[in-house]
């Protein structure tokens, strides 16, 4: 049986009967010494409690297990106020009140009885006091259950996670461990609560400073210490604050296995936008300008051209500016231009249909530009992308619309475009290796990024960053930064920008604090001078072994190989008829098998 109480909640009769026993209680409590018996009746008429703590009602004779029926035989209740009456009991008559309280409906009978010569007046103030007694007893068990109910749906979905959960105090203490957590652990719940965080992450400290002086610690490859072994697992880490969103009271861990992390990001075309301008340190003017501006015009579905060296965060000022639009709710979908082969970027950027080619999958395959739908399409190392593929670049900029390879269905897509290089794409128009038209395409909101020798204001601050983060990643713990250890860190050129100055950190927490810049200098120079003899090395072999017609047979025989033979796309990619492969690869006895011939 159920029990309605305030707010609608429905408990049980047990549940009812027991916080009713507890407010009357309260209530005979506070009445001592009063002339009142209050008197509670099942729904079978059956007396279950008496409460009274005078002795003046000696004589009403009531007990419990009594049959109300006959009692209440007795009573002449009044037709003005029908929860008012007498009592008569043998030759001594009493008042009696009727418990009434719409918000609350009980399954119970309850009565004030009083002798006769207390007032309706005071009996009603008694009642009254009943009343809010039993209120304030059902509210707080109507909170209650919302609480449990809300705890145990909090549960459940933590449960049905397929991430592990973990919920620390502000002292680090744990308070909570989902299933997943315990299970990756190797530990049951009620042993895992009883350990310390530092036990399982030994790099807790670290972690702990990063997040609770507000700055993010997201998807890190973190070490954690199960029953048996050392795994690494992502974690993400952030804060729980009170309600006025002042004060730190407890964080929350979030640990997923790296395969299926990697899994995520390969699903998804290999990048997440997880970098917000907050992500930025700028200290310098000059980049707090910038940041100002990426900001205004995070927004504008215009295309933007990031130019910049290799290394100053190209792709941060891409995912921030993602994520500052209004489509942040969508997909954010990277290609980097020099990095995937000459004859698969075209299917990569626009898809391919089915049966497009040899070893094409069945349906065909969306490209970047469709998974990018209504969201931002980056485009890095824009400049090393060849002229053909620009033009089909620019009228795909131009139509809002792409074409799959092998298909012939235009297909309209919404992509903001943000492309970045680390050349001067006005010298490489005037060098020929890039169209003019698709540069003023692109470079509607021109953006540079300055090098980190230009901002040398942020470097102290990049330098901490870093320790944080590679003390992290490291388990260790951050080595002293002496004075001229940072004068040297300053003193440096930097020619990799960022990336470099990340990786010295990284060695220079590896080594605890002891780095040489005259080495990492010197390693620069070889590397250097190393490239340039492998590039002499390189034009010499190509120029004394391979002619003309060396370099046409490889060019022809590669592009077939990775085409899987297929004539049409291979010709196509070539810039020839088929009929023209055909007579070109038996002129360099070229063997094509038989059955992609017959095509």
């Amino acid at each position: 049986m159920s029990t309605k109480v305030p707010g609608n909640r429905n408990v049980s009769t047990d549940n009812s009967m027991q916080n009713l026993h507890e407010a009357l209680n309260e209530f005979a409590a506070n009445m001592k010494g009063t002339f009142f018996k209050v008197v509670v009746v099942n729904e079978q008429n059956l007396i279950t409690q008496i409460y009274s703590n005078t002795t003046k009602l000696n004589k009403l004779k009531l007990n419990k297990g009594d049959n109300w029926n006959s009692i209440s035989k007795n009573i002449v209740w009044s037709n003005e106020l029908p929860n008012e009456g007498l009592l008569s009991a043998g030759k001594l008559v009493y008042n009696i009140l009727k418990f009434q309280n719409r918000q609350i409906k009980l399954p119970f009978q309850i009565h004030l009885i009083s002798s006769i010569d207390v007032d309706f007046p005071w009996l009603n103030m008694a009642m009254s006091a009943i009343n809010t007694s039993i209120q304030a007893k059902f509210k707080d068990a109507s909170m209650q259950k919302k609480m449990d109910d809300t705890h145990q749906f909090t549960f459940a979905i933590m449960n049905a996670l397929k991430v592990g959960i973990i919920s620390v105090d502000e002292q680090s203490r744990l308070l909570y461990a989902n299933n997943l957590a315990c299970q990756w652990i190797n530990i049951r719940r009620r042993e895992l609560l009883n350990i310390h965080i530092k036990q399982l992450i030994p790099s807790w400290t670290n972690i702990y400073q990063i997040v609770s002086s507000g700055k993010k610690f997201v998807n890190e490859e973190i070490a954690i210490n199960t029953l048996d072994q050392r795994i690494k697992y992502n974690v993400t880490v952030s804060p729980i604050l009170d309600q006025e969103q002042t004060k730190l009271i407890g964080l929350v861990i979030a640990i997923r296995e790296l395969e299926n992390v990697y899994h995520l990001v390969n699903k998804y075309t290999g990048m997440q936008a997880r970098f917000t301008f907050k992500d930025i340190i700028a200290k310098s003017k000059t980049m707090r300008k910038l940041v100002d501006y990426a900001q205004n015009i995070s927004d504008s579905p215009s295309t933007v051209l990031i130019e910049a060296e290799s290394g100053t965060g190209k792709e941060v000022f891409a995912q921030s500016m993602h994520n500052a639009s209004s489509r942040s709710e969508n997909g954010f979908v990277a290609i980097n231009c020099a990095a995937i082969s000459e004859n698969l970027i075209e299917s990569e950027l626009f898809g391919y249909d089915d049966g497009a080619f040899t070893g094409a999958k069945k349906g065909g395959h969306p490209g970047k530009f469709e998974l990018a739908n209504g969201g931002t399409l980056f485009l890095d190392e824009i400049g090393d992308m060849k002229p053909e593929l620009q033009v089909k670049l620019l009228r795909a900029i131009q139509e809002s619309a792409i074409t799959r390879v092998g298909g012939d269905k235009n297909i309209p897509v919404d992509v903001r475009i943000i492309a970045a290089s680390n050349k001067n794409l006005k010298d490489e128009v005037e060098k020929g290796n890039f169209r003019l038209d698709l540069y003023y395409r692109l470079s509607v909101i021109p953006l540079k990024i300055p090098a980190l020798r230009e901002r040398m204001e942020d470097l102290p601050s990049l330098i901490r960053f870093f320790l944080n983060k590679k003390a992290v990643r490291l388990q260790k713990e951050i080595p002293q930064l002496r004075y001229s250890i940072l004068q040297q860190f300053l003193d440096y050129d930097w020619p990799g920008n960022i990336r470099e100055l990340e990786n010295a950190v990284e060695q220079y927490v590896n080594l605890d604090g002891n780095i040489s810049f005259e080495n990492l200098k010197l390693k620069k120079e070889e590397e250097k001078k190393k490239d340039q003899v492998d590039q002499k090395t390189s034009d010499t072999k190509t120029f004394q072994l391979r002619t003309m017609q060396e370099m046409e047979r490889q060019l022809i025989s590669e592009t077939l190989v990775h085409l899987n033979y297929n004539i049409t796309l291979s010709a196509k990619t070539l810039g020839i008829s088929r009929n023209t492969l055909y007579l070109k690869a038996q002129k360099h006895k070229i063997t094509l098998p038989t059955r992609i011939v017959q095509k």
